[in-house]
């Protein structure tokens, strides 16, 4: 199945064995039957010993795709029409709020529920809800340090406008809105609200070769109504590479990079992270885990992120 601009949208695709690992399987069958014919059984399998037992065993059981989806970079491939999947992810970043740089110190906890549908072959639809909490000691003096209740949800869509077998590449437009239902400020509690409207969208590419994926992102979302005089929009881009291991186990490596544009005299926020993430596919579900650290950062004080996410596809 599968990954954002918005950031838990996610298809994972399901493997079976490669025409690859066929003929590898085939030519060792070759082998097997020449040294049946010379040596007695027992000594067969002493000379080929158990690592080429485990060879044969790895080759056999290769994906013909590699799973597509990363920890935090989008991919590009629908869910097929009429499917659906359930994804509940949490995570929590500190010092920084992906999206929001200026929150500075302090740590956000966001847990979401995303349910997502294939519509037609090259398109699928999603909607998320969350709930999150927050702490942010960089306030006011007196002012709240603490708050939680329902976070923000998204709306976002995807559509496929290319889809290449060979060699295995498919591209994609992505469409989204934050909806603000989360929690206002109050004098007693920080709200868990941007307080705005927002629409975004971004160019998606997922590739795949033999047990190698790549994706690449590149997005931009802007607030609508009421807009903060300083908030001009957030660009964001991000490129993922993994390898398929085994048919349940896939590490990936990604840079991921964040500029918030600011109007008027105040500073750009920037951030370059370094992520890796294990992506383990065992149908029907998928479960991802993921850190992403700062490398570089200018007039922003980003901090570590993690994440946990578990889908279910139907």
């Amino acid at each position: 199945m599968r990954s954002d601009p918005f950031p838990l949208m996610a298809v994972t695709l399901w493997l079976s064995a490669t025409p690859a690992a066929a003929l590898a399987v085939g030519a060792i069958g070759e082998v097997g039957a020449t040294l049946q014919a010379t040596v007695r059984p027992e000594d067969g399998a002493a000379a080929r010993g158990p690592s080429s037992s485990l060879e044969a065993r790895l080759e056999r059981e290769a994906p013909a795709v590699p799973e597509r989806g990363k920890a935090f970079a989008c991919d590009a491939t629908p869910i097929d029409p009429g499917g659906v999947e359930v994804e509940l992810a949490y995570a929590p970043s500190w010092w920084a709020v992906a999206g929001d740089v200026d929150r500075g110190r302090g740590s956000a906890q966001p847990l979401v529920l995303a349910v997502g549908v294939g519509i037609a072959r090259d398109l699928d639809a999603r909607v998320a809800v969350g709930w999150s909490t927050l702490r942010d000691p960089s306030g006011d003096p007196g002012g709240p340090q603490r708050g939680s209740g329902l976070a923000d949800s998204t709306l976002g869509a995807r559509w496929r406008y290319l889809s290449l077998a060979e060699p295995a590449i498919d591209l994609a437009v992505t469409v989204g809105a934050t909806l603000p239902t989360g929690t206002r400020t109050t004098a007693r509690a920080l709200g868990t609200s941007q307080g705005t409207w927002s629409l975004g969208g971004a160019l998606v590419a997922s590739a795949d070769w033999e047990r190698w994926t790549a994706n690449a992102e590149l997005g931009y979302t802007a607030p609508v109504r009421p807009r903060e005089a300083s908030d001009v929009g957030l660009l964001t881009a991000n490129v993922a590479l993994g390898r398929q291991v085994a048919p349940w186990l896939q590490p990936e490596v990604e840079l991921n990079y964040q500029h918030e544009l600011e109007a008027g005299p105040e500073p750009d926020e920037r951030v370059l992270w370094a992520s890796a993430g294990l992506v383990i596919p065992v149908a029907p579900a998928r479960l991802v885990v993921g850190v992403r650290l700062p490398l570089w950062q200018s007039h922003a004080a980003a901090g570590p992120t993690v994440t946990a996410a578990v889908k279910l596809a139907f």
